[in-house]
């Protein structure tokens, strides 16, 4: 079997001619995802692991259990011919091929026991969050206004205007106009604050699943190049923050709303400092 590493939360395996990432969570045996992960945010990840800053992946081919439009805008990727296939697994596995393809054996020694009640309570809340019916009853974002900062917050796309400004402004605090000289953040720094919102105290979009995951917890983080940003910390991953802890920004399920997916980045704690 091939080697299995460690990536962005998730399990990745790789042969000459593809790779492959795979949830880290079992259940009974059997591998399933993550409390705010899907096939998108697995192929997101996959392709971010191929990637290189001096490299734009292309894409041939991508299954439909992945939103091409959020793959697109979190990536350094563009559409064309000649370029990878993403395939998704029926074992929460996502792969990226040329060729033929060469899958590896599911690394089920490698993946940790979900907890059953709250996975099942969770799978349940997103089937209702996901309802047409459900509408916001806090801060209402729209569909053009979420569309429209789309690939600035997945991909960290900042302006550089004396100093990087993210998210992207129109003017700067002087009211001065910004310019369109973009610059992609590393997806990388340390908390400098951090708060947990009880379940009661949750923005209504988390209302639901809030109360199973015990509250909602969200860092300030400084990152490498520079901006600060709030995050919320992957719903999976249950640590305690603390200050000073290196964070990476990953991309994961937010909320839905009105039967669509709001995808955001989030960070997962990489090591204590």
């Amino acid at each position: 079997m091939s080697l299995v590493e460690n990536w962005q939360g998730y399990l990745v395996s790789q042969t000459d001619s593809s790779t492959q990432i795979f949830s880290p969570w079992k259940l009974n045996g059997a591998a399933v995802f993550g409390y705010d992960s899907d096939y998108t945010t697995l192929a997101i990840s996959l392709l971010r692991r191929l990637a290189s800053e001096e490299k734009t992946l292309v894409v041939s081919e991508v299954d439909k259990q992945v939103s091409k439009q959020i793959l697109f805008a979190a990536t350094n990727t563009v559409e064309g011919e000649n370029g990878l296939t993403i395939s998704c697994g029926k074992d929460a596995s996502v792969i990226a091929f040329t060729g033929e393809i060469s899958l590896v054996e599911v690394p089920i020694s490698n993946m940790v026991e979900i907890d059953s009640e709250i996975y099942h309570g969770i799978n349940h809340a997103w089937q209702d969050e996901s309802n047409e019916k459900n509408i916001s009853q806090g801060a209402y974002v729209s569909g053009q206004q979420y569309d429209e900062s789309l690939e600035s917050r997945l991909s960290l796309i900042a302006q550089e205007h004396d100093m990087l400004i993210w998210p992207r402004r129109q003017m700067d605090d002087q009211g001065n106009k910004i310019s369109e000289n973009n610059v992609r953040i590393k997806p990388e720094g340390k908390i400098t604050s951090w708060t947990k919102l009880s379940a009661a105290g949750a923005p209504s979009e988390f209302a639901i699943r809030a109360p199973i995951l015990g509250g909602i917890s969200t860092v300030m983080v400084q990152t490498t190049d520079g901006p600060n940003g709030v995050f919320l910390l992957a719903d999976d991953q249950d640590l305690t923050p603390q200050i000073g802890d290196s964070v990476e920004i990953v991309v994961r399920r937010l909320y839905a709303q009105e039967g669509l997916m709001r995808y955001g980045a989030k960070a997962i704690i990489n090591n204590r400092s």
